[in-house]
């Protein structure tokens, strides 16, 4: 294969649609208690409303009083709301995000 050819072929690869990511939230039962999970999401292919589950990020364990009150402290909130857009900014820098 000619050095033209193989170029052309990266610049391809390169210029296809990466697959767009999310992050989904999801509250879960863990052990006793209750945990709210940040796990990856990836865009079902040619399905632009379907999404599948990735891969876990993160998750952080709640006291189930607390949350059925919405009694949280503001710096907590804070934290758990920049863990998200940090996630979206890092697709949104791979192109992985509109």
């Amino acid at each position: 294969m000619s050095g033209i050819q193989v170029g052309a072929l990266v610049e391809r690869e390169m210029n296809k649609e990466r697959a767009k990511r999310a992050v989904l939230v999801q509250l879960v039962v863990q052990g006793s208690g209750l945990a709210l999970s940040l796990d990856d999401a990836v865009q079902v292919h040619g399905q632009s409303g379907t999404w599948k589950q990735a891969e876990l990020f993160t998750s952080k364990l709640i006291d189930e009083g607390a949350f059925d009150r919405l009694d949280f402290d503001e710096k907590g909130l804070a934290d758990f709301g920049y863990y998200v857009l940090a996630r979206l900014h890092a697709f949104k820098a791979m192109g992985e995000a509109p």
